[in-house]
């Protein structure tokens, strides 16, 4: 019984480790999933200087409403449960570079770039900064779960011409 009561705390350690990681590993990836996708789509999409057209490639406004959910970034988000009511959570952004972006991240000439920001979400809530798991009764700090935000980014060259 004391090799239990002191082998717990670091199979707990290690079970929440693994939960975490693995969480991460699957956002990050149907994240660089989605923005592949939308990045094959856009380089494929004329006229991608006008708004609206943006918007249905990227499947969501700016501000990260539904516009149009047979958007392959949203067809992917929401695959992966990645959205909240079918919009993008608060803090998260998809961009079509380089038209929604500052001058400083444009793509190379002739390409056409698709970045998503997604805060990650340990265990699949949204904590204030971070979630404080403590192994020991005198209240010291123990375990520390912090929120951070994903960015993913993906670069195809534009296969139809696109007016400047």
């Amino acid at each position: 019984m004391v090799e239990f009561a002191l082998s717990f705390p670091f199979l707990l350690i290690i079970l929440f480790s693994v939960l975490f990681f693995g969480q991460y590993f699957l956002q990050a990836q149907s994240i660089l999933y989605a923005a592949q996708q939308g990045a094959l789509t856009a380089s494929r999409t004329p006229n991608l200087t006008n708004t609206t057209v943006r918007d249905n490639v990227r499947g969501f406004t700016t501000g990260g409403a539904v516009v149009n959910t047979n958007s392959v970034i949203y067809a992917a988000l929401f695959s992966a449960n990645l959205l909240q009511n079918g919009n993008l959570p608060p803090n998260a952004a998809v961009e079509i570079l380089p038209w929604d972006a500052d001058p400083i991240e444009n793509p190379p000439a002739g390409t056409v770039e698709v970045k998503i920001n997604y805060p990650f979400q340990p265990f699949g809530i949204q904590f204030g900064t971070s979630l404080n798991i403590a192994l020991t009764f005198n209240g010291a700090a123990g375990l520390q779960f912090k929120n951070f935000t994903l960015t993913e980014r993906a670069l195809a060259l534009q296969q139809v011409f696109q007016a400047p």
